[in-house]
Order: structure tokens, then sequence, then C-alpha cells
């Protein structure tokens, strides 16, 4: 059974399923198929070159922080 991809966007109230985002971000099925996810074991921390997740941000309480970049 496939998991569920639950995110929870920069700015948004309460979590939504991956499809749901793309959906909402209207990005059509060959840019899905195509986009990346950085991901921590089974949270996605960011949908590259689109939106983090809520739960990753900076904050003044964070004690590490790991920056990445993404070169094309």
């Amino acid at each position: 059974m496939a998991k569920r991809r639950l995110f929870l966007s920069l700015g948004n109230e309460g979590q939504k399923k991956l499809s749901k985002f793309f959906k909402d971000e209207k990005i059509d099925i060959i840019s899905k198929d195509a986009q990346w996810l950085l991901c921590s074991e089974d949270e996605i921390i960011w949908v590259v070159g689109r939106r983090a997740d809520e739960r990753f941000k900076v904050t003044d309480s964070k004690r590490t922080i790991l920056k990445f970049e993404l070169h094309t």
C-alpha cells in the first residue's frame, strides 16, 4: 500500500496531500513526474524549487541548520 504524502507548506494552515498541493498549484502531470522532493524518512522537507514545509523552516530556536542549494 502506498504511503500518503502529507505536506505542510509555508504560509498555509494544516497539512495537505502532495497530490492536492500539485493540483492547487496547477502543476501538470509531466511536471509532477519530474518534480524533486527533499525528504527526511517519510516527511517532505521541500518540494524543490516550489515550497518548503512549515515544520522545517529556519527560526531563532534552531540550533543546527543545513543549507541545500540546487544549481541547474
